[in-house]
């Protein structure tokens, strides 16, 4: 007799709605996650100012017409959307410039980039599977786009993957992201913020998962899946007991928890923490240990402010991006959650975010992201022209991993590892850093539903 019919490990954006799917399903569901909050990377902190702060720059693609919003209308969740995006803006030559007038500066730059838009929206999947192991530079080589058009080509995809380099880009991954937002929503890059930003979608999760009967218990560690044989029995969870050797000494106590159904919504490189990784002694295939330990590495980095001020920095719903800023020369992302929802602060207060993109190890240097992280600051001064005694609060932030695995040639598509574990019975995996695909949220709700379609068969 098992204690539940399925455990959930992971509360965030894929793992909720997982968890909600299974629980309306009709399966007794537990799922649990080592924050004392929900969310995951969208984790959303309501402040008593009435701020809603995010942990980072979160815009989620497609909005009601993606999967996020589809995995929360099956999950008996409902999102409400603030304004979608309108179009973008990119800084060049110290101002903004809207893509309409990019597009404009060279006789028949629009034209090709409307028949190039329009082959794109004809292709089907097997095509973008023949260009996941292929750059974007290399699709641009080969449609033979050069000049204006190439320089937004080249800022729509740093933004569809968060990797500085058009080389390092799959080409097969920004094609798919491209003919979703032209097919559903007639433009290269389609996105929405829901009302009170990610809180907009964490609660209403929450909300459906425990209001059909699930079990979520948060503040605990899963410390190990349990197998006997090659089928999956359980998890090992823990909490915090007060126990000083647990705490000075690492001394681990754990309570298995029975399920013959595990999925762990943990992205590629927080498994060694839950699985035996060692080929003598894991029932998972040593092939597949090694493709995970090959890619878990493969992540993306970025810092950046959360900045609050009295009066609108930017007011517009669009996207914001430079391939280059004048002193960290990396490239840069922002956008204003105030100007899509309003209710994410006060009445008569904006909020602007803003980061730059990075290689990981280069947020991983305490010293290089200091350094970086002033550079930005004065950056974002000048692109946005404001002093600091205007400034409300900054939050900084940094990361890496914010999408998931990293959208390189060779590592999108059939290249992520399935939603499935080989070998074994019982043990799945849904989250950005598998099958699926999309931005971010976007393709973590692709694999959320990817994963549970296989486990209902």
């Amino acid at each position: 007799m098992y204690d539940y019919d399925a455990i959930v490990v992971g509360a965030g954006v894929a793992g909720l709605g997982q968890a909600a799917l299974l629980q309306q399903s009709g399966k007794k569901t537990l799922l649990v996650d080592r924050w004392p909050r929900a969310g995951g990377r969208l984790q959303p902190y309501p402040q008593k100012d009435g701020y809603i702060i995010e942990n980072g720059l979160h815009i989620v693609e497609m909005g009601k017409k993606g999967y996020c919003h589809e995995m929360a209308a099956r999950a008996g969740a409902e999102i409400e959307w603030g304004s979608w995006t309108t179009g973008g803006e990119f800084y060049m030559d110290g101002r903004w410039v809207p893509d309409a007038e990019l597009l404009k500066q060279s006789e028949g730059v629009m034209q090709r980039f409307v028949e190039t838009l329009t082959r794109i929206a004809a292709m089907q999947d097997a095509d973008f599977a023949a260009w996941d192991n292929r750059s974007v530079s290399q699709w641009l080589d080969h449609e033979g786009i050069s000049g204006q058009l190439r320089v937004l080509w080249e800022n729509a995809t740093m933004i569809m993957t968060t990797i500085p380099d058009a080389d390092e880009q799959s080409a097969g991954e920004c094609l798919y992201i491209a003919r979703e937002a032209m097919v559903k929503c007639n433009r290269v890059l389609a996105a929405a913020v829901p009302r009170r930003g990610m809180l907009g979608i964490t609660e209403p999760l929450t909300r459906a998962f425990t209001e059909a009967g699930g079990t979520l218990k948060l503040g605990t560690v899963a410390d190990q899946v349990v197998f006997e044989g090659r089928k999956v029995v359980g998890v090992r969870l823990r909490t915090d007991d007060g126990s000083p050797l647990a705490g000075e000494w690492r001394f681990r106590r754990g309570t298995l928890v029975t399920a013959p159904l595990v999925v762990l919504a943990l992205p590629v490189w927080s498994l060694k923490s839950v699985l035996d990784m060692d080929p003598r002694r894991s029932p998972l295939p040593p092939w597949w240990i090694k493709r995970i330990r090959d890619i878990e590495g493969e992540r993306t980095g970025l810092f950046g402010f959360m900045v609050a001020t009295r009066r609108p920095l930017y007011e517009k719903p669009n996207f914001l991006s430079a391939l280059s800023t004048p002193r960290t020369g990396y490239p840069f992302q922002g956008y204003s959650p105030t100007a899509y929802t309003e209710d994410v602060a006060p009445k008569g207060r904006y909020v602007l975010i803003t980061d730059s993109v990075c290689e990981p190890e280069e947020v991983e240097d305490k010293f290089n992201l200091m350094a970086k992280m002033e550079a930005h600051w004065e950056d974002i001064k000048e692109m946005f022209g404001f002093e600091d005694g205007e400034v409300e609060f900054a939050w900084p932030y940094y990361t890496t991993g914010c999408d998931g695995l990293a959208r390189k040639p060779g590592l999108t598509g059939n290249f992520k590892p399935d939603v499935e574990a080989p070998g074994v019975s019982g043990l799945f995996f849904c989250g950005d850093t598998y099958r699926g695909r999309g931005i971010g949220i976007e393709s973590a709700c692709y694999s959320s539903l990817l994963c549970f379609e296989r486990i209902m068969g």
